[in-house]
């Protein structure tokens, strides 16, 4: 079986590193394509040092950048695929699956991110399969669906077991610090929480005696932060065991605040979306959405007065015990039931 596997973001590395290393252990042929953004390069050699990838694409923070690398890189990986003989192709996104189209290879599409309209349905229409979780509401003959998250890929407990041992590098004691993820797109300052300041909810917490370890995008507030709390240095070694230790997360971007919330730390959720994904977490009283200083405030007092940490974790356990699916597995099953023509095989996931 030889696969072809798209890599858009950093993000998609840790999604599909666990399907890929049992993959190969399978005897599949894997390659990976990346356009990179990012870290992406570093984080792909740390976690599959022994994959071999091409580079296809630039990453552009502009419109008419993006319109001309969708363009270009699209062409490319048009004469790539006419070139290699592949039995599918796969990503968390639509590109391979606009070129596996015109190149009648079938195409395996991951999606969650049903707010960002215009790759969704890119997703959805050139996919041949179109996999989402079932909180989504889609449907269409090409959909799969799966109970969960992407990032149970990942931090599903048969690949995450959290490591106390990481908290001795940063001096720092279990439950008695928040893990806080400010993103560089959208600061403390955005929309309706202008009042907020980034400083400000650092100095609240260590008043509340917690100590603030700090995942920093926007590296220019690195300066006037860096005697007030811990600035972690990407990469980071052990990331997930650091948030699941402390006593909550604060993140303004929705991955880690879902990653968060499944490694049992609840989340302080300051993000301007409204996603659909982010929903059944929030029902389950692990995420806060919190809109202003006030609501912030009053969240961190509430989760620390009423010791929501040790039920979000109670919370967690019991619906990855019996509600979720492990993500590698869904991904697993779907590559070899298409690679196969398994049609027995994805009926359990036409739910």
């Amino acid at each position: 079986m030889r696969i072809l596997i798209d890599i858009l973001h950093p993000a998609d590395v840790n999604f599909f590193k666990n399907a890929v290393r049992i993959l190969i252990e399978k005897n599949a042929d894997i390659v990976i394509i990346i356009r990179p953004r990012g870290r992406i390069i570093e984080i792909l050699r740390n976690e599959l040092p022994d994959i071999q990838f091409r580079l296809i694409g630039k990453y552009y923070n502009d419109t008419s950048g993006k319109i001309f690398d969708f363009v270009v890189r699209n062409l490319k990986l048009l004469t790539f695929l006419r070139r290699n003989d592949f039995d599918l192709c796969t990503s968390h996104g639509f590109f391979v699956g606009i070129t596996s189209f015109f190149c009648k290879i079938p195409s395996v599409i991951f999606a969650d991110d049903y707010e960002y309209k215009l790759t969704y349905y890119l997703s959805k229409f050139f996919g041949d399969y179109f996999i989402i979780p079932t909180s989504i509401p889609t449907t269409g003959k090409n959909v799969l669906r799966y109970r969960g998250f992407k990032e149970l890929a990942y931090l599903h407990p048969r690949y995450f077991k959290p490591n106390i041992k990481i908290l001795g590098q940063y001096g720092i004691r279990a439950s008695n610090y928040v893990f806080v993820r400010e993103i560089s797109q959208t600061s403390l300052n955005y929309k309706n929480i202008q009042q907020v300041d980034l400083l400000e909810v650092v100095h609240k917490l260590n008043d509340l005696g917690l100590d603030v370890v700090l995942s920093l995008e926007d590296k220019k507030k690195k300066r006037y932060l860096k005697d007030e709390c811990i600035i972690l240095e990407e990469p980071v070694e052990d990331i997930f065991s650091l948030m699941h230790f402390a006593l909550f997360t604060i993140s303004f971007g929705d991955t880690m605040a879902r990653e968060s919330c499944l490694v049992g730390t609840p989340t302080i959720y300051m993000g301007k979306r409204n996603m659909i994904i982010n929903k059944e977490f929030i029902r389950k009283g692990c995420m806060f959405k919190v809109d202003n200083k006030g609501q912030l405030n009053a969240t961190m007092i509430n989760i620390i007065e009423n010791n929501i940490k040790e039920e979000t974790k109670r919370i967690i356990e019991r619906s990855v015990k019996y509600e979720w699916m492990d993500t590698t597995e869904v991904i697993l099953d779907i590559l070899f039931a298409v690679a196969n023509k398994d049609e027995q095989l994805l009926e359990k996931y036409r739910i």
